[in-house]
């Protein structure tokens, strides 16, 4: 149902434009060893390439389809962003209203906590899903889930820090159900599914008997585990099915911009603005483009057996769709490797390292960087939109800084300045691999923000 790892890690890139389209699905699926895979490529509004690669059911040896359905775990997120941004048309929710407003259980301390904040995923709501009794494979009710995250803190202050939850959007599927006094899955049938001819995408019922649903796996060292797929009761943050053509029309709905006025649409692919003014790359159920990308918004989602991604290159008019029957799967460095082959013009330069006109400056970042490496965090070296998500669940649950453990060296590599910060550029080689470190800093010499990108495989 979720991404399963942080963004900065999320941005891995290219082969070469030689290599067809088939090749490079073939090296992903060995290399995230992924049983089974569907992909669609759309150009132009049009669906031009639909491919179905190896198997549905391990135990049948049944092939995979390419109108196999599966679960796409996170990018369900996009789906909510976009219905409660009609509700905010309509008038029956506000981004600036506070959750308490329809969430009846909600505590004292969540009493700053917006609509905007969850949709952008800066409320400092802490994740459920890590929970055990509430998480991915668990069976739980409303109350249960109540009783459970209320009594939690905060992770930040909301509004300034920046942290993946999926608390925010499951929240927002009951702020939905209040505002309209229909089941979630009701109103989101009414208005976007069945409006948009959708007709192959529906909630996963375990229970269910779903003509053309592809199994989902577990990696379980060389093996494989068959699971069955989310059983919680929460819809809104991640448990849609779907298949290729499906979601092509979902993407040539957004490319039209049907359904939602221009400014929704601004508000669902414009970054988040913190307290400290500055914004960052995540819309509304939309990651935005990386440093260094060309222009771009997508979203990954993992959910019990699944691993999915939709990746719009804006400007190319160009979208992937990636749909896998593994947890995880890596669909979103998938997705890259593809746009990349298609259009080699979408792949990344690696800056080249240039003189540095502020050593002291590069010994700062190279030490923040060694410390975080050696999993401690200074808190005088860092600014509190770094320094805050740290603390919490996700953060914890999930390596971070693997790629610093044990940093060869560092060069610097150039900068731009992005209002009163700057972001720093540097060449970074470890014992494994080169990567590229975008390193925001600030103008009182504090790390804010950090992206990693390997250099292409």
């Amino acid at each position: 149902m979720r991404p399963a790892v942080l963004l900065s890690f999320l941005f891995l890139t290219g082969f070469a434009a030689a290599d067809t389209i088939d090749d490079v699905v073939a090296k992903d699926m060995k290399r995230f060893a992924i049983p089974g895979a569907c992909i669609g490529i759309v150009k132009d509004g049009k669906l031009i390439r639909e491919s179905a690669y190896g198997i549905a059911d391990i135990e049948l040896n049944a092939p995979m389809a390419a109108d196999d359905l599966f679960e796409i775990g996170s990018m369900t997120k996009q789906f909510t962003a976009a219905l409660t941004l009609l509700l905010v048309e309509e008038g029956k929710i506000g981004l600036d209203d506070p959750i308490s407003k329809f969430i009846q259980e909600a505590p004292a301390t969540w009493s700053k906590v917006t609509v905007r904040h969850m949709l952008n995923q800066n409320s400092g709501l802490p994740e459920y899903a890590l929970i055990h009794g509430i998480g991915l494979m668990d069976d739980f009710d409303r109350a249960k889930w109540m009783t459970t995250v209320t009594a939690l803190p905060l992770d930040f202050e909301p509004g300034s820090a920046w942290a993946y939850s999926n608390s925010n959007y499951a929240l927002l599927g009951w702020a939905i159900e209040k505002a309209t006094g229909k089941a979630y899955a009701e109103v989101l049938n009414d208005r976007i599914l069945r409006p948009l001819e959708l007709t192959n995408t529906r909630f996963e019922d375990v229970n269910a008997v779903i003509p053309r649903r592809s199994h989902g796996y577990l990696p379980q060292g060389q093996a494989m585990l068959r699971v069955e797929g989310s059983k919680g009761i929460i819809q809104s943050d991640g448990t849609l099915m779907t298949n290729v053509a499906d979601l092509a029309k979902w993407d040539k709905a957004l490319g039209e911009h049907r359904l939602l006025s221009a400014e929704s649409y601004r508000l669902l692919w414009s970054g988040g603005k913190l307290n400290s003014g500055r914004e960052y790359p995540y819309g509304m159920g939309w990651f935005l483009s990386p440093p260094g990308a060309a222009p771009l918004v997508y979203h990954p989602g993992a959910s019990v057996g699944y691993g999915a991604c939709i990746t719009r290159y804006t400007d190319a008019k160009l979208t992937v769709i990636v749909l896998t029957n593994v947890y995880g799967g890596s669909p979103e460095p998938m997705a890259r490797h593809i746009g990349e082959a298609y259009d080699a013009s979408l792949s990344p330069t690696i800056p080249a390292e240039a003189k540095d006109p502020n050593e002291g400056r590069t010994k700062q970042v190279r030490s923040i960087l060694d410390e975080l490496g050696a999993g401690k965090a200074d808190p005088m070296t860092m600014d509190a939109e770094f320094l805050a998500p740290l603390s919490g669940s996700r953060a914890r649950a999930f390596p971070q800084f693997l790629d610093l453990a044990k940093i060869d060296s560092l060069a610097y590599a150039g900068e731009v300045k992005t209002g009163a910060d700057s972001m720093l550029m540097y060449r970074l080689k470890n014992p494994t691999r080169k990567l590229t470190a975008y390193v925001l800093w600030t103008k009182d010499e504090k790390l804010a923000r950090l992206t990693l990108r390997p250099d292409p495989l």
